[in-house]
């Protein structure tokens, strides 16, 4: 095991770069964990044979100088090795801010990953919109805290959510946990979006995923404090527009990268077919289904925090600038 250490120099010249290419990340992790080029290669040829078989020094060169770059395919293996190496789902960015970790993510990116949505993304005129009008708040920072729950309810009720039964006054209690996370987008002091995620203990999590205990049943002795490993599970989002949309997963996603080190994993249960193309984009795993009536099925799905973040789209969001027009 090879040992694991970000220098100063480190840490400052990938902070100095918000927008670090995939060069620059290889080349910062190698050096982070003590490896020259050379041992580099024999460890990832080690590794993984298929993807790294014949690879040589000065292809490993080309990449860290970003004169050539390797496959997606190859830098999610680049990434596990660095997994693997370092205990860390996203290695050499652990050390980051939650608003540096936003900075770092392409909006472009973020909006492709989610798609089309016509029942969870309105198609509310966003062009009279600019991403630069619209606000994302933890909803116990705002006053409007009753407002915001209220229209959550209806929201809900409009879905046909009922397997879930959460009352209004147990949402209104959960947000004002420091463990979770219930994001609130807003234009000109408008509602316009909502993402809202729990922080469970992993036995608890395990419990609601299986079915063995209902959301409705928890307590807030169920919920992880950010000095115990804690699960993500999310329980609602809906937004007005897709700009809207990707800024409250844009928060999202820079929330699991700089808490990285305390989240297990994730997931969710829905029952919309909507809702089950995008946890497919995300790459979330159907764990289990259940018949919930005549024509619907409840689905539950999950990942591990590190298989979550190694996947084709958070490196595009965030290693690759030429899938970030915006910048």
């Amino acid at each position: 095991m090879v040992s694991y250490s970000m220098s100063r120099e480190d840490e400052k010249r990938g902070k100095e770069n918000k927008e670090m290419e995939f060069a620059g990340y290889l080349k910062t992790c190698r050096e982070a964990i003590g490896l020259t080029q050379e041992a580099l290669v024999s460890e990832l040829y080690s590794f993984d044979t298929e993807h790294f078989g014949g690879l040589e020094t000065v292809t490993l060169s080309r990449w860290e100088r970003g004169s050539t770059t390797p496959h997606l395919s190859r830098q999610i293996s680049i990434l596990k090795y660095f997994q693997q190496q370092t205990h860390i789902a996203l290695p050499c960015l652990d050390r980051y801010s939650h608003d540096e970790v936003e900075q770092m993510i392409c909006e472009m990116g973020m909006h492709n990953l989610l798609g089309r949505s016509k029942k969870l993304i309105l198609d509310f005129p966003s062009k009279m919109i600019g991403a630069d009008e619209l606000l994302v708040k933890q909803l116990r920072e705002n006053s409007a805290l009753d407002i915001v729950v209220d229209i959550h309810m209806a929201i809900d009720k409009g879905f046909h959510h009922k397997f879930k039964e959460i009352s209004a006054e147990q949402i209104r209690t959960w947000a004002l946990h420091p463990s979770n996370t219930f994001l609130v987008c807003y234009y000109k002091k408008q509602f316009f979006g909502l993402h809202f995620t729990l922080r469970l203990k992993p036995e608890i999590f395990e419990k609601i995923i299986s079915r063995e205990m209902t959301e409705k049943e928890l307590t807030l002795d169920d919920f992880a404090s950010f000095e115990e490993a804690g699960s993500n599970y999310v329980i609602s989002f809906f937004s007005m527009n897709d700009k809207a949309a990707t800024l409250l997963f844009i928060r999202s996603y820079a929330h699991l990268i700089a808490n990285q080190k305390v989240i297990v994993e994730i997931g969710t249960s829905v029952i919309m077919e909507d809702a089950v193309k995008l946890l497919k984009n995300m790459k979330l795993t159907l764990y289990k289904e259940l018949p919930y009536d005549e024509t619907h099925t409840l689905k539950m799905y999950r990942e591990k925090i590190n298989d979550f973040l190694a996947s084709e789209y958070v490196l595009k969001m965030i290693l690759s600038e030429k899938n970030c027009p915006e910048r």
